[in-house]
């Protein structure tokens, strides 16, 4: 849950969706409910399993896409809130081989459509240009101890098992961890959605790493291609996210986020343009189950036209606060 106060009357980057609001709002994103059964597959055969559902204000941009398609048409009521199956899979392992089954959260970046997790309570451009959940099989192998190799088939993009778009896409990827507390993660998915006639791939690079003791340094960059249902023109977008966030104790963290988005399609607003964004927050645990998370965020765009504060600004200041309550 938090509070979002903006300039403008809508909160499109917010943390995944959200009609119309007025300018201050005290919102519900996110009541997550899950069960879970891990598995632990390292001395031989295993199984697990998992659902999560998710009921608030972000649950309508977690939902499956497409016409009578699975979550799809779970209710979305006047203000925005609705429920999603954010999550349902099932796992079975052998050592260093596992093969999970379902609808699951896309393996891009850090971050997440989960936001318990997230260091920021809003959301960067990119995110929105890269699949919030996969409908199919991933298998996953740690051919080193640093090493994890991840390969798989699914049904498109924010899919379901219904599929009613008639797609099909390859989902791969890797995680090499470094030393001294770094790693690298890259996640690639392409494929052709048949019914729209169209076709797309996304891919991400992320190099986490500590140049200090207390500080973590993320970069990752994303790029997304899409050819129009006519089959004769691509649609791209690409950036860099930086964020760097400093651990001063157990309770007190800072974060600062700088990001550029080369917009060349509709993916963003439907504006072409340069999207740029720094934010400031805080994070702050006073208790192991209380997160607060308050920022202020500072959003600009170069491009043809205005895109702020009803199409007359190219520019805006945004506050949230949000609050994480685990039980």
């Amino acid at each position: 849950m938090g509070i979002y106060t903006d300039g403008d009357n809508n909160r499109d980057n917010g943390p995944i969706y959200t009609p119309n609001r007025r300018r201050s709002d005290f919102l519900m994103n996110q009541l997550y409910l899950f069960g879970e059964r891990k598995m632990n597959a390292k001395n031989g055969f295993d199984w697990g399993a998992r659902a999560d559902f998710v009921y608030g204000a972000d649950a309508p941009g977690m939902q499956s896409y497409g016409d009578e398609s699975f979550d799809f048409d779970w209710e979305t009521d006047e203000h925005g809130y609705g429920l999603a199956a954010y999550q349902l899979f099932g796992t079975l392992g052998y050592k260093d081989l596992s093969v999970k089954i379902g609808k699951f959260s896309a393996p891009f970046g850090w971050e997440t459509a989960d936001s318990k997790d997230n260091f920021f309570y809003s959301y960067s451009h990119s995110y929105l240009i890269k699949p919030t959940t996969h409908t199919g099989i991933l298998t996953t192998y740690d051919l080193t101890k640093r090493l994890s190799l991840k390969a798989g088939w699914t049904t498109g993009e924010n899919s379901s098992f219904k599929n009613t778009q008639k797609s099909s896409s390859l989902l791969t990827g890797f995680v090499y961890e470094l030393p001294k507390d770094a790693a690298i993660h890259y996640g690639f998915n392409g494929g052709t959605k048949k019914n729209a006639k169209d076709s797309y791939f996304v891919q991400s690079l992320c190099l986490e790493w500590k140049p200090a003791n207390r500080l973590t340094h993320v970069i990752q960059y994303d790029l997304r291609n899409t050819k129009d249902q006519h089959g004769n023109m691509w649609f791209s977008a690409y950036g860099l996210n930086n964020q760097l966030l400093y651990k001063w104790n157990e309770r007190w963290n800072t974060g600062l986020r700088f990001e550029w988005l080369r917009n060349n399609g509709d993916y963003v607003d439907k504006c072409p343009g340069d999207y740029y964004q720094i934010t400031l927050g805080l994070n702050w645990k006073p208790y192991k189950n209380v997160s607060i998370k308050p920022e202020i965020r500072y959003d600009w765009f170069k491009g043809a036209g205005t895109l702020f504060t009803e199409g007359t600004r190219r520019s805006r200041m945004t506050g949230g606060c949000g609050l994480v309550l685990s039980f």
